[in-house]
C-alpha cells in the first residue's frame, strides 16, 4: 500500500495562527490548569497569611464603640422663619462643616478639660509608629493634613486632644442631616462619656453661633428700615408725576407694573382692530362670490345657479316665465307646424324672456362687483384710521416704558421694606426664645462587647488577601517560564501552528510493542502523520526537513518516529540524517564511521550512491551521516544535495531528512531551504522562548517552509494537568481509546 504525497498548506506566521478559532472559555481553563499545577503554593500563602491574623489577634487588645446621633437643622416648629439670616442657610457644605468642627483641635480640647483626660491611660504618650509616619509624610510632602494637629511640646492636655482627634469619628447618609458621632476606647464607659460630650459641645456651638448671628441680623435691620421707608415713598411719589406729564390717563390697568396700562388711544386702537378683522373677511367673502360668478359666465356655465343670482326675485320670476313659454312652445311644436303662427308668437315670447333673464344676471353681477368695491373702501378707510391710532399708541409705549420702570422700581421698594420690617419685628420677638439647630437624637450608652478586633471580618480579609496574594505569586512564577508548557502557549508565543504532541518514553517503548508507553507513543506519532497528510493545498511536499532550536530537543526521535509510521503504513521511506556534525547515538542510522550523506556530497562514492542505503526494516530506508571529511557547511550547500533530494523524492513516498539544530550552526538552513516543508521540534518546558523564536525567524528568513511544530519529551500526567486543549482532555479523560489500560475504547 503506498500512501500519496502529502499536500501542506502555505505557512502563516502571527499570533493569529489558529486563534480566530479558539473555542470560548480557553484562557479560563488555561488559568485553571496553571492554579491546579501550583496549587500547594497557594495554600501555603493562605496558610501564613491565616496564621499571622490569628496570631495577632491573640495580642491585640479589646476597644469598645460608642456612637450617638445628632440632627443638624431640625424641623421643629419655630415661632419666625429666620432661615434667611442664618450663618448656615443655603450652604450645601453645612453636613461637611459641622463634622470639621467635631474634629477641630478647639472641640477636641473643650472635651479634654470638660472629662479631664490629660493623663488618662489611652490619652498620654508620645505618637505611635504609624502616626509618626504620617507625620513624617506630613512635613516632607504635604501629605495627611491632620498630622499637622499632633503637637510639637509634651503638654499632656494638648496631646489627650490630638489623640482624641485621630480617634473622632464621624459618619452621615447622603440626603441627611443626621450625624453619627463616634469613637473606640479601651473602655465602654469612656467611650460613651466622650461621644455625649463631643455632642453637647456641638450643641452649644451651635446655640452660641446662631445667637450672635441674630443679634447682628436685628442691628443691622434696626439702622435700615428708616432709609428703606424714605426710598419708598419717593419712588412711588415719582410714578404719579409721571403719569400726569404725560397724559396716561388709566381706564384699566394696574399699578404693579404687572401689566400694561390701558388707555383711551390704546382702547381705540383694539377696536379698530377688530373692524378691521371684519371688513377684510367680508370683502374677502364678497371678492370669492365675484370671482365665482366671473369664472361662470367665462367658461360658459351657468351663472343663473349661483346662489347670488337665484337669491333675487326678479330672475326667479323670470325663470318661472321662461320655464312656461318653453312648455307652451313644446305643446304647440307638437301639434302644429314649424311654420304656424302661433308657434312663431310662443317662440318670440320664450326668447323675450330669456333675453330679459341675462340682462337681470347681468345687473346681478354689476351688483356683486360694486358691494367688492364698496368693502375695498372700507377696508381701505379702517387701514388709514389703524394707522394713525398706532402712531399715537407708539408715543403712548414710549412713555410707558418709562411708566413701568419707575413702578416696578417703586414695587421693589416696598418688598424690601415690607421683607425688612417684617424680619425686624421677628428678631425682636424671637431673641428670647432663641434654641440650637441641632437635636441630640440618641445618647451614646456603655457597649456590652467589644467592636474591635472584628475577628471573623479580619479573618475573612486575611484568607482573602492571602488567597489572591498566593494566585498572583503564582501567575508570576508562572509568567517567569522560560519553556512552553501548552500548545496554546507556543502557538502565541511563535504564531506557529501545534501539530503534535509527543510523549516522554524510552527507546524500546519508541520501537513499538503493548506497553502503555509504546500505545500513547504509538498513536501521537500516528496523529501527527495524520495531520500532515490532511493539511492540503496546491504544492505536493515529498521531502520534509525535521530540526529544533537547541541540541537534544527530541527532532531525531521525532523524525524517526514519522518515517516508522509511515513505513508500517505501506509507504516507501527514507530518513537521511543531515547531521553530519554529530550524529544521533541511534541503532537505526548505522554505526558510527559508516559511509552515508558525507561521503555522497563529497563525491567520494563510485556510482550513484544506493550502496550505502540501509533498510532499518520493511520500506525504511536510512541514509547514514557518514564521516564527514571536511566543512559540514560546504558539503550541505553543495549542488549534490538539491540532486539527492530530487532523486530521493522520485523513488521514495516520503523523504525524511534529520538536520542539525538551527542556532548552533547554518546546517539546519541549508538543508530546510532546498526541503519542500520543515517540522519544528520543541522540547516541553526547556526550549527557551527566545531560543525558538530566533530559530524561526531564521527559518522563515532563508526561505524554509515551517508547517508546524511539535512538543516532544512531554510528561503526558503533568501536561493533561497544565493544557486546557483537546489534547489534554485526550490524555485525561480517554487514555484507553488506544488499547491500552484506562477507560476502555470509546
Amino acid at each position: 500500500m503506498t500512501v500519496p504525497a502529502l499536500h501542506l498548506p502555505p505557512l502563516r506566521h502571527g499570533p493569529e495562527v489558529l486563534r480566530e478559532e479558539e473555542p470560548i472559555g480557553v484562557p479560563v481553563r488555561r488559568l485553571f490548569a496553571v492554579l491546579r499545577r501550583r496549587g500547594w503554593l497557594v495554600v501555603l500563602v493562605v496558610l501564613l497569611g491565616v496564621g499571622g491574623m490569628l496570631a495577632w489577634l491573640n495580642r491585640a487588645t479589646p476597644e469598645y464603640r460608642a456612637e450617638a446621633a445628632v440632627l443638624i437643622e431640625p424641623r421643629n416648629t419655630q415661632v419666625s422663619d429666620l432661615q434667611a439670616i442664618s450663618p448656615d442657610a443655603g450652604n450645601a457644605n453645612l453636613i461637611r462643616t459641622q463634622i470639621d468642627i467635631l474634629r477641630s483641635p478647639a472641640m477636641a480640647r473643650r472635651v479634654v478639660d470638660r472629662l479631664n483626660l490629660a493623663g488618662t491611660p489611652g490619652f498620654s504618650g508620645g505618637p505611635g509608629l504609624l502616626t509618626r509616619l504620617t507625620i513624617m509624610l506630613h512635613d516632607a510632602f504635604g501629605f495627611f493634613p491632620e498630622a499637622a494637629h499632633w503637637p510639637s511640646s509634651g503638654d499632656p492636655r494638648e496631646t489627650a486632644a490630638a489623640i482624641l482627634s485621630s480617634r473622632i469619628g464621624v459618619q452621615n447618609e447622603p440626603r441627611s442631616h443626621v450625624l453619627i458621632i463616634w469613637i473606640e476606647t479601651p473602655s465602654a464607659e469612656l467611650s460613651a462619656q466622650i461621644v455625649n460630650a463631643l455632642a453637647n459641645e456641638l450643641l452649644e456651638f451651635r446655640r452660641r453661633q446662631k445667637g450672635a448671628a441674630m443679634e447682628r441680623a436685628h442691628a443691622w435691620f434696626s439702622a435700615r428700615l428708616d432709609e428703606l421707608a424714605e426710598r419708598m415713598r419717593a419712588s412711588e411719589r415719582s410714578i404719579e408725576d409721571y403719569r400726569i406729564e404725560h397724559g396716561l390717563t388709566e381706564l384699566i390697568g394696574t399699578r404693579n407694573g404687572s401689566a400694561p396700562i390701558v388707555t383711551i388711544n390704546r382702547q381705540q386702537l383694539d377696536d379698530i382692530a377688530r373692524q378691521l378683522v371684519a371688513a377684510e373677511t367680508e370683502r374677502l367673502r364678497k371678492e370669492g362670490q365675484l370671482a365665482e360668478a366671473e369664472t361662470a359666465l367665462r367658461n360658459g356655465g351657468r351663472v343663473d345657479a349661483l346662489p347670488e343670482v337665484m337669491n333675487s326675485p326678479i330672475i326667479r320670476t323670470l325663470r318661472d316665465q321662461e320655464s312656461q313659454a318653453g312648455a307652451r312652445e313644446a305643446q304647440l311644436a307638437a301639434t302644429l307646424g314649424a311654420r304656424a303662427p302661433d308657434l312663431q308668437a310662443a317662440r318670440s315670447q320664450r326668447a323675450g324672456f330669456q333675453r330679459r333673464l341675462r340682462e337681470e344676471m347681468a345687473n346681478a353681477l354689476n351688483g356683486l362687483r360694486s358691494e367688492v368695491a364698496a368693502a375695498r373702501a372700507q377696508e381701505a378707510s379702517l387701514r388709514d384710521r389703524l394707522a394713525a391710532l398706532r402712531r399715537v399708541v407708539a408715543q403712548d409705549n414710549v412713555a410707558e416704558v418709562r411708566l413701568q420702570s419707575l413702578q416696578a422700581e417703586a414695587q421693589a421698594n416696598r418688598a424690601i421694606y415690607e421683607s425688612f420690617l417684617t424680619r425686624a419685628t421677628q428678631l425682636a420677638n424671637a431673641s428670647g426664645i432663641q434654641e440650637a439647630d441641632a437635636e441630640l437624637v440618641s445618647e451614646a450608652v456603655p457597649a456590652e462587647g467589644p467592636s474591635s478586633p472584628k475577628r471573623g471580618r479580619l479573618l475573612l480579609v486575611a484568607f482573602g488577601a492571602s488567597l489572591v496574594s498566593g494566585i498572583a505569586l503564582v501567575f508570576g512564577l508562572e509568567r517567569l517560564r522560560e519553556g512552553f508548557s501548552t500548545p496554546d502557549s507556543l502557538e502565541s508565543a511563535l504564531g506557529l501552528a501545534s501539530i503534535g504532541v509527543l510523549p516522554q518514553t524510552s527507546n524500546r517503548a519508541r520501537q513499538g510493542g503493548t506497553s502503555v508507553a509504546a500505545a500513547q507513543y504509538s498513536a501521537s506519532i500516528a496523529r501527527l502523520r495524520g495531520v500532515l497528510q490532511v493539511m492540503g493545498t496546491e504544492r505536493r511536499t515529498r521531502t520534509i526537513v525535521v530540526t529544533s532550536a537547541l541540541p537534544r530537543e527530541g527532532k531525531s526521535a521525532l523524525a524517526l518516529g514519522l518515517a516508522r509510521s509511515a513505513a508500517r503504513g505501506g509507504s516507501r521511506v527514507l530518513l537521511i540524517c543531515a547531521d553530519l556534525r554529530s550524529p544521533p547515538d541511534v541503532p537505526e542510522f548505522g554505526p558510527p564511521g559508516a559511509p552515508g550523506l558525507a561521503e555522497i556530497l563529497a563525491g567520494n562514492l563510485v556510482g550513484d550512491g544506493r550502496d550505502v542505503l540501509r533498510e532499518a526494516e520493511k520500506g525504511l530506508h536510512v541514509l547514514p551521516s557518514g564521516s564527514i571529511a571536511g566543512d559540514a557547511q560546504e558539503l550541505l550547500g553543495s549542488p549534490r544535495l538539491g540532486k539527492l533530494l530530487d532523486w530521493a523524492s522520485k523513488n521514495f513516498d516520503l523523504v525524511l531528512i534529520d538536520t542539525p539544530p538551527v542556532l548552533p550552526a547554518a546546517d539546519a538552513l541549508l538543508v530546510a531551504r532546498q526541503a519542500d516543508a520543515t517540522v519544528f521540534a520543541v522540547r516541553w518546558e526547556r526550549t527557551p522562548r527566545a531560543a525558538a523564536r530566533d530559530a524561526l525567524r531564521l527559518l522563515n528568513a532563508t526561505g524554509a517552509r515551517v508547517v508546524g511544530a511539535v512538543m516532544t519529551q512531554v510528561k503526558l500526567r503533568h501536561f493533561a494537568r497544565q493544557a486546557s486543549d483537546g489534547l489534554a482532555y485526550l490524555y485525561r479523560d480517554h487514555r484507553g481509546y488506544y488499547g491500552h489500560p484506562g477507560d476502555g475504547r470509546g
